[in-house]
Parts: C-alpha cells; sequence; structure tokens
C-alpha cells in the first residue's frame, strides 16, 4: 500500500495521473482545489480522497473515455469529490460510472451531469452510497437521472440528498435489494423530476426514515414506482416504513406507491401530506399506521455531508436521521440563498461544547448557535466552508455528538 498525493507541489498534477500509477490498496490524497477535464478509468483498488477541502472535478467538454468523469472497474470508496458537467455524445456522461466491483461514496457532490451515477449490470456487484448529494442531473430526456443504478447485487444509500432531478427520476434502482434510508428526496417547487424512487424490475427494497417531496411540476403522479419494467424479480418485496411523503402535485392520480408486481408491498407508520387515503396506493399493499399530517413540513435544504460547524469547530451527529432535517425552522431552499448560509439542526439538549470534538478546524466560518421555539439549535454553515469541514474529519473517526 501506498500514499499517492496529487495537487499543485505533490508527486502527481493531474488525478489521473495518479490513478495510472496506483496499485491494489492504494491511497490517492488529493488537494483541494479545481481540476478540469481530468477524467480516468480506474482499474485498482484504491481509495481516493480530498484533502483540506472537496476536490472539484469538472468537465467541459466532452468526456475523452464516452463514459463519465471517472469510470471504476475495481472496489473503489471516493471520498470528498464533486463531479460536475459530465457530458458524452450518446448522452449518457456521467459523474462516475460503476463498471463492477463495489464503490462507496462518501460525502461527494454530483451536480449538473448528463447522469449523476449510472452503473452498468454486475450481478456481484456492491454500491454504497452514504452523505452524498446528487442534483439537477439528467438531460431532460426523461433516460437520464439523478443516479441510475443497473442488475446489481446491492444498492444502500444512507443519510443522502437527491433533488431536482431534471425530467428524469430522483432515483431509478434495478438492483435486486435496494437500500434506501435516513434519507431526502425533493423535486422541489420548480423540478420536473418524473419518479422520486424507481424500482422498475422489484427486488428486494426497503424504504425507511426518508423525507420524499413530490413537486407541483413532477412529470409523474406516483411517488414510489415498483415493478412495471418487464419480469420483477423472483421473491420480490417492497416495505415503506417511517417516511414522511410529501405531495405537492395537485392531481388526483397521485400516488404514494404505483406497486406493478404481484407481490403486497407493506406501507406502515409514514407520516403523509396532501395525498388522501384512497390516493395512497394502486395495487396490492397492506397499509397500516398511516398518519395524515395536518401542516405541511418544511423542506430542510442543507447539504448532507457528515460534518456541520458550530462556532468556527467541526463537528459530526451521532443521530443525522433524527437531527439533521426534522427541521421545524424556516428552511426552504429561499430562506438558505437569502442567509447564504446552510441551516443545519442539532438536539436542543446539546450544547457547544458537546459539538466540538478534539480535532478541529478554524478555517470555517464562525457563526453562532441559537435555540429555535421547536427547541432545536441551529447553526449557520457558509456553503464554502463544506469541503473544509469534511476534509477536517477525513483523517481520523468521526467523533459523535451524543443527543
Amino acid at each position: 500500500m501506498a500514499v499517492l498525493t496529487v495537487g499543485a507541489g505533490q508527486q502527481y498534477g493531474k488525478l489521473s495521473a495518479a490513478i495510472a500509477a496506483s496499485h491494489d490498496g492504494d491511497v490517492i490524497k488529493v488537494k483541494a482545489g479545481t481540476y478540469t477535464n481530468d477524467s480516468a478509468i480506474i482499474r485498482t483498488n484504491i481509495t481516493i480522497e480530498g484533502v483540506g477541502g472537496q476536490v472539484n472535478l469538472v468537465s467541459t467538454g466532452l468526456i475523452a473515455n464516452r463514459k463519465a468523469i471517472l469510470v471504476t472497474n475495481n472496489d473503489v470508496t471516493l471520498n470528498n469529490i464533486s463531479f460536475t458537467g459530465a457530458k458524452v455524445a450518446d448522452g449518457n456522461g456521467a459523474g462516475v460510472r460503476y463498471q463492477a466491483g463495489n464503490l462507496v461514496l462518501n460525502n461527494c457532490y454530483f451536480y449538473n451531469n448528463q447522469e449523476g451515477l449510472l452503473a452498468s449490470d454486475n450481478a456481484s456487484g456492491t454500491i454504497t452510497i452514504n452523505n452524498t448529494e446528487f442534483a439537477h442531473n439528467g438531460t431532460g430526456d426523461g433516460k437520464t437521472h439523478n443516479i441510475y443504478v443497473g442488475k446489481i447485487a446491492n444498492l444502500t444509500i444512507n443519510n443522502s440528498y437527491f433533488h431536482d432531478a431534471v425530467v428524469g427520476h430522483e432515483i431509478k434502482s434495478r438492483a435486486a435489494t435496494t437500500i434506501i434510508q435516513n434519507s431526502r428526496i425533493f423535486d422541489g417547487s420548480s423540478g420536473s423530476a418524473s419518479y422520486s424512487v424507481d424500482l422498475p424490475i422489484g427486488g428486494k427494497a426497503v424504504l425507511s426514515n426518508n423525507i420524499i417531496q413530490q413537486g407541483p411540476k413532477s412529470q409523474n403522479p406516483a411517488i414510489i414506482h415498483f415493478g412495471g419494467e418487464g419480469t420483477p424479480y423472483a421473491g420480490s418485496t417492497l416495505t415503506v416504513s417511517n417516511n414522511t411523503i410529501i405531495n405537492d402535485l395537485v392531481r388526483g392520480s397521485a400516488r404514494a406507491v404505483l406497486n406493478q408486481t404481484s407481490s403486497t408491498a407493506n406501507f406502515s407508520g409514514n407520516a403523509l401530506w396532501g395525498l388522501t387515503n384512497a390516493q395512497i396506493a394502486t395495487g396490492p399493499v397492506n397499509v397500516s399506521g398511516v398518519a395524515s399530517l395536518t401542516a405541511r413540513p418544511l423542506l430542510a435544504t442543507a447539504a448532507p455531508w457528515r460534518p456541520v460547524v458550530s462556532s468556527g469547530q467541526v463537528a459530526t451527529l451521532a443521530a443525522p436521521a433524527e437531527t439533521q432535517f426534522l427541521q421545524t425552522a424556516a428552511s426552504e431552499d429561499t430562506a438558505s440563498a437569502a442567509t447564504g448560509a446552510d441551516l443545519v439542526p442539532f438536539p436542543a439538549a446539546a450544547t457547544v461544547a458537546d459539538l466540538v470534538p478534539t480535532a478541529s478546524s478554524g478555517n470555517a466560518s464562525a457563526q453562532p448557535v441559537v435555540s429555535s421555539s421547536a427547541g432545536f439549535a441551529v447553526a449557520n454553515l457558509d456553503p464554502a466552508s463544506h469541503a473544509t469541514v469534511a476534509a477536517a474529519l477525513s483523517a481520523q473517526d468521526h467523533a459523535a455528538v451524543a443527543a
């Protein structure tokens, strides 16, 4: 195992050169900054991580490999990297093109690509996505998406944020097993996405503890789609539990679930806004423990990257599913844009001292912690500081804050 460094004054000036020189087990540390038209095909088992901030991989023209900014063929972990501008002649240019192996994404950001993440079929392959954001991906043809995963063994998504897919789906997965938890999936007020979650050939699917919002301009009235394209996996099951599902599409045909398989889905413990009982599902579904919300929840739009800032210090949350985006204070996109900051709530029981681990960064903008009327504390994080904060924890175990 070797550590390869990339950036000004480092071993390699370009990421692609370091990838070409890598061997199985190597770690490539890339200095924060923008790397333009630096695409590569990865054929080794490696980790690539941004150091000192987020690494921005920007494509400004047609990608030479005709696939993606990064193409993965082995076991690859990507930390603290953003991908934007991916474009190829056939319209499927991706930030990352997965072809084989086990891919892990941590604290990454995919935006304004023809496809965010595009994954080929690989029966034994897995993809794990943590604390990662996908936004405004797609060409508008309805066939390109924020994320499009082929027939792999397992797709697991945790504490991530998908929003504003362009006509296509926020998440499309043909994986044999798809697990989506503790995440936000939003069309927003002007987004044109189709399904929030499309599982076109079924599989074993679990959606739990998410906040899912269908926008008023959605291209399809169903929010979660199961089956409907060819023969589903044998033994397909769908469990949708303990989610908040918000429907802003004023249409009688709107549905939380469209199940086009013969398997009975389980829909339990979900809280609904903008959907009547008759709009819960089309197709076989067992429904229990549904709560109808009397007020539409506001959508928290903070970036999902695990590290956050409190009084200029770095902190991580023990339970991001509960604390990061269950926020009752005003936090729509417009509010964040107006303040120039993201809003990240903390539990009221956590003090400023609790939020400061031993290893912290003084480079992020300090903002005061204030208490909201709902009993949450809110820290403002300048968007430019996201990458710096993420990098500050990249070399240490994440310090958990007790709620």
